[in-house]
């Protein structure tokens, strides 16, 4: 591969370790094939005459990925804990170009309604079929933009829509959070404002402790600030 990014190449080493590791038994995009940069994108009305007043982060043009088939679906080996992981990073192309946000519930209010429409998703689970997604949300006036995730579990809180999580996290900062996670399910709660302490938080306990015992091992890497974030979310 040539010409790739500083961004790039870490993305693209990073997917090149999950294929290759004899401890993941992984199905993998490939990083053969670059589209347009995200500045010849622009303008953004271009794609939605609503965003003309949307000004994107500083940092994206230096962050975005020109890959048009970057993903993985992978899970543990036997002899280790289970662990499961998955993600899709859509090149900005098939985020711009999406012509609706996720569709609402009949009993949606319209500020739901108005903050659905917003929402553009960037990373999926398109193998597994799990249904979780995270999303830029494009709202004028707001720098950076937010991120936001969806599960299919039962979490948010009014005035949202149920299954949404705003996260504390840039757009850099979350595909920088995905090089150190590798996509382990459930990871984005760690950068969310949510409660992992009850009973329904189980599964996805397990799976963010699977994380933080396994991947130090495969793919060493300093693990301590999601260590102190999933111990903070299991004592609220």
């Amino acid at each position: 591969m040539t010409h790739l990014t500083t961004n790039e190449q870490r993305h693209a080493e990073s997917l090149t370790a999950i294929r290759d590791h004899p401890s993941l038994i992984a199905t993998c995009g490939d990083c053969d094939e670059l589209a347009e940069p995200l500045e010849n994108l622009l303008p953004l009305y271009e794609h939605n005459e609503d965003w003309d007043e949307i000004e994107l982060d500083e940092d994206l043009g230096a962050c975005a990925l020109r890959f048009t088939n970057l993903g993985a679906q992978w899970e543990t080996a036997d002899g280790l804990p289970e662990l499961y992981g998955e993600f899709r990073i859509l090149h900005f192309y098939d985020v711009f170009d999406q012509p609706e946000g996720p569709g609402a519930m009949p009993d949606a209010t319209d500020f739901q309604r108005e903050f659905l429409s917003e929402l553009r998703s960037f990373d999926t689970t398109p193998r597994s079929g799990a249904g979780m997604r995270s999303y830029l949300r494009m709202r004028p006036g707001t720098t950076p933009l937010e991120i936001w995730y969806a599960d299919l579990a039962d979490v948010g809180a009014s005035p949202y829509p149920a299954g949404y999580l705003k996260l504390e996290l840039t757009y850099a900062e979350y595909l920088d959070a995905l090089l150190l996670t590798k996509g382990s399910y459930g990871w984005q709660y760690l950068f969310a404002d949510v409660s992992l302490n009850g009973p329904s938080s189980g599964s996805t306990v397990r799976q963010l402790e699977h994380m933080l015992e396994v991947l130090p091992g495969l793919f060493p890497g300093d693990y301590g600030e999601l260590h102190d974030r999933l111990a903070e979310r299991r004592s609220r």
